[in-house]
């Protein structure tokens, strides 16, 4: 008899589990949001941003190199920019917005769980770029970053630190939702 009632209370918390009738799983295991309406399915719209005062809050962007990607930038803080190489490794820099730019401050303020090529040139990076603008990045259109580096010297020994992939490129994407970009 107990096992009679443990299997019906398994059969009853599978079968009203509450179900998101808007979402589809698709057959990559990519999941698509999406409206039910009148006429079928409706897509939710790309995100897109007019002006870099819309970024800040909670965007990723980063550039694909074949199957590698450059550094992702996190605009989840007013004032801080988050950057990871991977998921455990994290770089912090100040920025300001100027006009419809962000002008991003050298810092080497690092989180890590271990040492990639890029916590290593950090560190030995020369201490009189603290605090200097390293990075300026402008919206050239609504998905798209473009990154200029006013300490070429800095920035080129990071990107040489790893022969596979640069990790300050001339441009960063926006990631949508569902996009993967590890």
């Amino acid at each position: 008899m107990k096992i009679f009632f443990m299997l019906l209370a398994v059969a009853l918390f599978i079968s009203c589990r509450p179900r998101d009738s808007n979402t589809i799983v698709a057959k990559s295991t990519e999941t698509i949001n999406c409206k039910n309406s009148m006429d079928g399915i409706e897509f939710e719209p790309k995100k897109t941003y007019k002006n870099v005062t819309e970024v800040i809050g909670n965007s990723i962007w980063v550039e694909k190199q074949g199957q590698k990607f450059s550094l992702a930038l996190h605009f989840q803080y007013k004032d801080t920019l988050l950057v990871s190489e991977s998921p455990g490794c994290w770089l912090k820099f100040p920025y300001k917005q100027e006009g419809n730019k962000l002008v991003v401050f050298w810092n080497n303020q690092v989180d890590t769980k271990y040492d990639p090529d890029i916590v290593e040139a950090v560190y030995n990076a020369d201490e009189k770029y603290l605090g200097k603008p390293f990075m300026i990045l402008e919206l050239v259109n609504d998905t798209t970053f473009s990154a200029t580096y006013p300490i070429e010297q800095l920035v080129k020994e990071i990107n040489n630190s790893n022969k596979k992939k640069v990790y300050f490129p001339a441009r960063f994407n926006l990631v949508q939702d569902g996009e993967m970009y590890d």
